[in-house]
């Protein structure tokens, strides 16, 4: 009896316990190693454009869905996580603000079965990316681009710092209905970090998308913040280093592992070298504005300058 009982039980290890950890708990690293991105340079790139940085840091939550962490930060347990669907504003004194995400509308919000979307909220942004002088993209998944894209319009289109993976052409994009007509160019090629507005730095950082670009963001008072896209989905993802499960990150919305936490372990490294720097992560709302994280960050846009 016990011989058999044994054998069941390791045939019901083994045709659901390695299953279940290979899907949602394993999380191992692999040999990747953090990329050549130091603080020093991106500090050098930041001050490199005349005129005046971002004077704040602003946010705006206008969807969320609770999941489970496990998903979004392979082997931290099911206890549902606040999914937020973000849209951020760096305002700049006596010029328009730039624009980081959009968002989305409520149609792909009930698509995406979102428990919640504030159509306020969503006006805020709608405004927000009317009045930027230029707006930038963390990666091509519809909660991040979707909203631009979802208004129709080519002037707006026309205000986005794209790399060519965030254009039509590919899985991602070509799930958003575009607005017909000519599309902008790409505005960020290469692989090196880029400066697109005093204080505001492009990384791209092809992983979790072929087209994911963190932004740095020095501001005019000295903070520094780091927008890292849904390379780090949670705080937990980069404080921890850990990846997407393997259930969304190999199969549901897939990724290229081994450059994500390559990735990670830059983040890692430039919050080493800086302790100040503040990594905002792609949808870890709650712990974006809890003010035992002193992100600095400011809930809901301020007024925008047309």
């Amino acid at each position: 009896m016990t011989k058999r009982l044994n054998r069941v039980l390791l045939l019901l290890f083994l045709l659901i316990g390695l299953p279940f950890y290979w899907l949602l708990v394993d999380n191992r690293p692999g040999d990747a190693q953090p990329k050549p991105v130091g603080i020093e340079q991106l500090r050098q790139l930041a001050a490199s454009r005349p005129g005046l940085a971002p004077s704040g840091v602003e946010v705006e939550l206008v969807a969320y869905r609770r999941m489970p962490g496990n998903l979004f930060s392979a082997g931290t347990g099911f206890k549902r996580r606040l999914i937020g669907v973000m849209a951020w504003q760096l305002p700049v004194a006596g010029a328009p603000p730039i624009i980081i995400d959009s968002g989305m509308n409520a149609a792909a919000a009930a698509e995406m079965g979102m428990e919640q979307f504030d159509p306020k909220a969503w006006s805020r942004v709608e405004g927000a990316l009317d009045a930027a002088s230029q707006i930038i993209i963390t990666h091509e998944h519809a909660d991040h681009l979707g909203g631009l894209v979802s208004l129709g319009n080519a002037n707006l289109l026309g205000k986005v710092r794209f790399n060519a993976s965030q254009l039509p052409g590919n899985r991602w994009t070509d799930m958003l209905i575009w607005p017909k007509g000519p599309l902008p160019q790409p505005a960020i090629a290469g692989s090196q970090p880029i400066a697109v507005a005093p204080g505001v730095v492009v990384i791209p950082a092809p992983s979790h998308t072929a087209g994911s670009q963190m932004i740095f963001v020095r501001l005019a008072d000295g903070r520094e913040f780091l927008f890292t896209g849904d390379i780090a989905t949670l705080a937990q993802s980069w404080r921890e280093q850990r990846a997407r499960s393997r259930l969304v990150g190999d199969y549901l919305a897939p990724e290229d592992r081994a450059e994500v936490f390559a990735w990670l372990r830059t983040i890692q490294a430039l919050k080493k070298a800086a302790p100040r720097l503040v990594i905002l992560p792609g949808h870890d709302f709650e712990w974006i504005v809890n003010p035992e994280s002193k992100t600095g960050v400011r809930q809901g846009f301020s007024a925008t300058l047309h």
